[in-house]
């Protein structure tokens, strides 16, 4: 039986799909950075990423993911010229393309920091982050991934705890002022 050209590209697009899913189980990293801000209204903004790193002689294959994906970017990472990263920080895309192909395609090595990354874009995209205790969970998910919080700059008792002395109504009525 011949195979119509229709199935042959559906096949190759599987494949692809599946050969994306396979390479970000192996070289890509989903996380969340945690900066402290002080013009936020908590005083700490959550910042989530995908990220797939390559060396500089092998970025056709980002090239292929970013078109496949059809978003983010690719940049030089800093200080190894060497080094290329596609990159989707934009959240938007994270939650309408990122998170939808990760969830079709599920990912093996990387299913646990994938699920709270999901968790934590989703919050945000609730609006979570607009509220103390719902931002602290978000935070404390933020933990649980890449090593359980190992090689983050902050603790998380530090952050909760300056989270506490922050007072939402000063800021709100610092910027109120400004605006008048």
């Amino acid at each position: 039986m011949k195979e119509s050209k229709k199935s042959r590209v559906f096949l190759k697009r599987r494949y692809l799909n599946c050969y994306i899913q396979g390479f970000t189980d192996a070289e890509g990293c989903f996380s969340v950075s945690i900066k402290k801000q002080k013009t936020t209204r908590f005083g700490w903004v959550l910042d989530p990423v995908f990220q797939i790193t390559q060396h500089r002689e092998n970025s056709e294959v980002l090239d292929l993911i970013r078109e496949t994906l059809g978003c983010g970017r690719i940049i030089q990472k800093p200080g190894q010229p060497d080094t290329m990263i596609y990159i989707v920080d934009n959240r938007r895309q994270l939650k309408e393309i990122v998170l939808p192909f990760f969830e079709k395609h599920k990912l093996l090595v990387k299913k646990g920091d994938f699920e709270l990354f999901a968790q934590i874009v989703n919050g945000l995209e609730e609006k979570k982050h607009t509220r103390l205790e719902s931002f602290k969970n978000l935070i404390k998910l933020a933990f649980q991934m890449n090593l359980k919080g190992k090689q983050r700059r902050y603790k998380l008792n530090y952050i909760l705890e300056d989270l506490g002395k922050q007072d939402p109504q000063r800021l709100y009525a610092k910027h109120r002022k400004v605006m008048i």
